[in-house]
């Protein structure tokens, strides 16, 4: 009989130490979760102050004038097409006129187009003279 109870003190001593490494993983686990809900709360707490500065700097921009999302209350600028009409003959550079200006190239001759072949053969050294 005294081999049925050593393995009965071996299957015991087996139960406690499951159960004691049992216990000690619910704790691991508890101490990581822990760990992990205190980093996601910092990290929550950075985005709000990071989304509040944003805000602040949005703010900023604005009440001090180099805000570039205005709407159109912006008063006419000085490149703005009405402000060229002064002058005699003086028209806004920018504003598209009646006639495109490629019209006027199609006038012009155009130059051949070189063929491949003499494009492969210009290396752009044939002008050196060394």
């Amino acid at each position: 009989m005294s081999e049925i109870d050593a393995m009965k003190a071996e299957l015991d001593g087996l139960v406690r130490e499951q159960s004691e490494r049992r216990v000690l993983r619910e704790q691991r686990g508890e101490e990581i979760k822990a760990q992990s809900q205190e980093y996601m709360t910092k990290q929550v707490q950075a985005a709000e102050r990071y989304v509040q500065h944003v805000r602040e700097m949005a703010q900023r921009k604005t009440k001090s004038g180099w805000s570039t999302d205005r709407g159109t209350t912006e008063p006419p600028s000085a490149f703005a097409a009405d402000a060229f009409g002064d002058e005699p003959g003086a028209g806004s550079p920018f504003a598209p006129s009646a006639e495109p200006r490629h019209a006027a190239r199609d006038d012009a001759p155009r130059r051949a187009r070189r063929s491949r072949a003499a494009e492969a053969d210009d290396d752009g050294y044939d002008n050196n003279p060394w």
